[in-house]
This record gives C-alpha cells, sequence and structure tokens, in this order.
C-alpha cells in the first residue's frame, strides 16, 4: 500500500509528456504543410509568369515573319542576306532602335494583354556586328537579333525570356509573303496561293 501510494498522478504525468510530443508533431506537420503549399503557389506563379513571356516572344517572332519575308523577297532573290533594318530603324511605326544593348531596344510590343491578367512587353536590339559607323544599333549585317520579352502576373511574378532570333532563306531562292495558309490552299500543297493572299502584314503589328 506504501508502494502503490508513492506512484499516485504518474499517469497525469506520462499523458501530459504524450500530448505534447503530439502537439510538437502537430505543429511541425502544419508547419511543413503551410510551406509547400507556399512553395508551390509561388512556383506556380513563376511558370505563369514565363508562360506568358514565352507567348510574348511567339507573338512578335510569327509577326515577323511575313514582315521579314516581305521585306528581303528582293535580296533573298538576287542572293544578297536579308537583314532585319526594317524592325531596327523606324520604319515600321514603333520607335528605333538606339544601341546595341537592351537599354536602346525598339519596343515593339507594350504590355502586350493575355486575358486581361498577363501582360507582356517585347523588345528587339541588334547583335554587335559591326553595322555602318554611327549607326550600328539600325544596320544590321548578320540576320541576328535579340529579342527579350519580359512578363507581369498577378501576384507580383515577372519572369524575362530572351532569345537570339536568325532569319535567313535558302541561297537565291525568291520567297513568297504567304503561302496558301502555310500548306491549306486550293492545291493542298505547300506551294499553292490563295485566291485572296493576304499581302499587308502591318496590321498585326499591334
Amino acid at each position: 500500500m506504501k508502494i502503490l501510494r508513492q506512484q499516485q498522478g504518474s499517469v497525469l504525468i506520462i499523458a501530459l509528456i504524450i500530448l505534447t510530443l503530439l502537439s510538437l508533431i502537430g505543429i511541425a506537420a502544419t508547419n511543413t504543410s503551410i510551406l509547400e503549399t507556399m512553395i508551390a503557389a509561388t512556383e506556380k506563379v513563376h511558370s505563369e509568369a514565363f508562360y506568358a513571356a514565352e507567348g510574348g516572344i511567339e507573338h512578335l517572332r510569327r509577326n515577323f515573319k511575313n514582315i521579314f519575308v516581305d521585306r528581303n523577297n528582293s535580296k533573298i532573290a538576287t542572293g544578297d542576306t536579308p537583314d532585319w533594318d526594317f524592325v531596327l530603324d523606324g520604319s515600321e511605326g514603333v520607335p528605333a532602335a538606339t544601341d546595341i544593348t537592351y537599354a536602346g531596344a525598339s519596343v515593339w510590343i507594350d504590355d502586350g494583354d493575355l486575358g486581361g491578367r498577363y501582360l507582356y512587353t517585347v523588345k528587339v536590339w541588334d547583335n554587335d556586328d559591326g553595322g555602318t559607323a554611327g549607326n550600328e544599333a539600325r544596320d544590321d549585317t548578320d540576320g541576328l537579333i535579340f529579342m527579350r520579352a519580359e512578363a507581369q502576373v498577378p501576384n507580383q511574378g515577372f519572369a524575362a525570356v530572351e532569345i537570339l532570333l536568325l532569319g535567313g532563306a535558302s541561297d537565291g531562292e525568291a520567297i513568297g509573303g504567304y503561302g496558301a495558309q502555310e500548306g491549306g490552299g486550293s492545291g493542298k500543297n505547300y506551294n499553292s496561293t490563295d485566291a485572296d493572299g493576304i499581302s499587308d502584314f502591318s496590321s498585326q503589328i499591334p
């Protein structure tokens, strides 16, 4: 009876210890879950921004395709090297490039809108390819230009994608500005042309 009386309350102490350990485990699990949720949300925001920036690059690259063909058809037909001067010199209604760096880039798309939530800006500038002295920023000599898209998305997401774009065509071959929706014309082949083919692509550039 004396021994039993000395152990009174030990069960309560053990229960409190176990309860404390379980509480600590629960708190740790909750913190881990919150952290993983925050990481997933951040990853989602950055992914959205990255894809929006890629969308900006693709938007302008596709618009440039037909304009490049139209502006360089005669050069390609005679075997001359095509260039991106029309992108850099301001002749297409956008500000001319002022330097061969991003700071002096020509802004082709300013706050392009994807579904009302994602905005992107796309700028273009020439690489250091020499060019005419004093006019290096607007004189492309190697068919290469830099293109950079910066995108902003909700929740402070930001991303930028930068590429080096090469424009060219087969040696000595004339190319057309628009070929049957790129293969969907009346003859269902790559060289069939539409009856009412598009000749002016400038309206596609915002």
